[in-house]
């Protein structure tokens, strides 16, 4: 994409995210790493495009734009700045030696400037030993490194990572509008919620409701978290009868992935920031969101999703769905016993 182009797209699909962060950078108060979270096509990639781009601008507009024609905009634009770096996937994931090559990167000087910029895109897809080894740059990141990572679903980050990030949702610029068609219907607030949290796009959400489907769903996933908060193996039944059956595809085996993560980030949040259930996707039942939160560990609850994270990641191997929420059943047990 050409810079002209970024600036744009950015100006049509989040002028004040856009606004906010020129001026966060024109205050020189850009912290080192950010998380930007979105569904496709939402803008992600774009925005920490136009970011660099003002870092590295040499002719900056008066309203803090950056000009998108000189040398240093251009060449971000299309990945050829040599103190910017781009990291994609390789296949279906993020690899561990792509993210050590940043990590050497990181302890580099800048080629041309005096900083350093990495956009991680599909951040999501890391592997777990990918994660761990990009962790140990971000709790001692270099002050002339700036990294964007970017997802379509934060809740499938460690914990940690996202813990040592700024997190910025970036939601379609209807999603206000969406939000309210929600509420004039039958969907509870809980669940209204966790769509929301699930995505920003009105197709998606229309799919996931159609047949009561994510209704359905989370009362599976509840039913299967009181009996694994009981240490009861009754949980492997609740899979078997209440959530195998549901999925209609890769699609909703996915969504119910991302599910399991926020049930626990949820609990996460309830234990250390006392989280009202109003504010839960999953707060119905409130007290058992708190007896989970007194019962275990931070350090289980992040063992849990990287068990989760992990073991999601056995799909792309056409490992059976049920055999999977099996295997999550069996080690989230082992922490709840």
């Amino acid at each position: 994409m050409k810079a002209a182009q970024v600036l744009t797209a950015v100006e049509m699909q989040q002028p004040e995210l856009e606004r906010h962060f020129l001026q966060v950078i024109a205050k020189h108060e850009l912290s080192h790493a950010y998380l930007f979270s979105g569904t496709s096509g939402v803008g992600k990639k774009n925005l920490a495009l136009l970011l660099t781009m003002r870092l590295f601008c040499s002719n900056v507009q008066a309203t803090g734009v950056p000009c998108g024609k000189c040398n240093e905009c251009l060449r971000i634009a299309v990945g050829e700045h040599p103190d910017v770096l781009m990291v994609e996937p390789t296949g279906s994931s993020l690899k561990v030696d792509q993210i050590r090559e940043v990590r050497r990167e990181f302890s580099k000087s800048a080629v041309e400037g005096q900083q350093k910029v990495f956009i991680i895109s599909e951040a999501e897809t890391m592997t777990t030993e990918a994660a761990n080894s990009l962790l140990k740059s971000l709790e001692e990141p270099p002050t002339h490194v700036t990294v964007f990572l970017l997802t379509n679903n934060y809740h499938r980050l460690l914990p940690t990572i996202i813990s040592r990030t700024q997190v910025v949702e970036l939601a379609v610029q209807d999603q206000a509008e969406l939000k309210t068609k929600l509420k004039q219907g039958p969907l509870p607030h809980s669940t209204i919620q966790l769509l929301l949290n699930l995505t920003s796009d009105a197709r998606q959400i229309e799919r996931l409701t159609e047949d009561d489907w994510i209704v359905k769903s989370k009362q599976g996933l509840e039913r299967w978290f009181r009996w694994l908060l009981q240490g009861d193996w009754q949980a492997f039944l609740t899979v078997q009868t209440n959530l195998v059956p549901l999925m209609r595809d890769r699609n909703d085996q996915d969504v119910t992935i991302q599910m399991i993560c926020f049930l626990f980030q949820e609990v996460l949040q309830v234990k250390y920031q006392g989280t009202g259930s109003e504010q839960l996707a999953f707060g119905d039942d409130y007290k058992m969101m708190q007896q989970a939160a007194n019962s275990l560990s931070d350090q289980q609850l992040i063992a849990i999703i990287e068990n989760v994270l992990t073991i999601s990641r056995f799909q792309q191997n056409n490992v059976s769905f049920q055999n999977i929420l099996e295997a999550i059943t069996l080690k989230s047990l082992r922490e709840f016993q």
